[in-house]
């Protein structure tokens, strides 16, 4: 088992991508961003696949419903295959993801990598 923790770069909820979008420009921004944020840890890299992902999401302000992480869940998922934590994203590595959000002192998420 393996555990990153992290700040959120930037709190984004799955409701500003879908409601009036947001220009692609902006994602490729936030993509950049939470790729960036995992840069510290490219070291650590999964060894044993397949793994079970969890993210546990703690918001200083206005608490996301756990669907409302998903966008941020995708952009740490990117970001772990592009810092090569992950080899790949693909149900052949990744066979399942569990969302928690709770209320914190500041916006951080725990990402915890477990043997499925």
């Amino acid at each position: 088992m393996m555990i990153i923790k992290l700040d959120i770069p930037e709190k984004v909820s799955t409701n500003t991508i879908y409601a009036g979008g947001i220009h692609w420009h902006k994602r490729k921004d936030l993509a950049d961003l939470y790729h960036l944020s995992l840069y510290p840890h490219k070291n650590h890299k999964v060894q044993k696949y397949p793994i079970e992902i969890t993210y546990r999401f703690t918001f200083k302000g206005k608490i996301l419903d756990t669907t409302n992480c998903t966008y941020m869940a995708k952009l740490l998922e990117d970001g772990m295959v592009a810092n090569m934590i992950l080899e790949n994203d693909d149900t052949l590595h990744v066979k399942g993801t569990h969302i928690y959000a709770k209320k914190g002192k500041k916006d951080t998420v725990e990402i915890e990598l477990s043997p499925s």
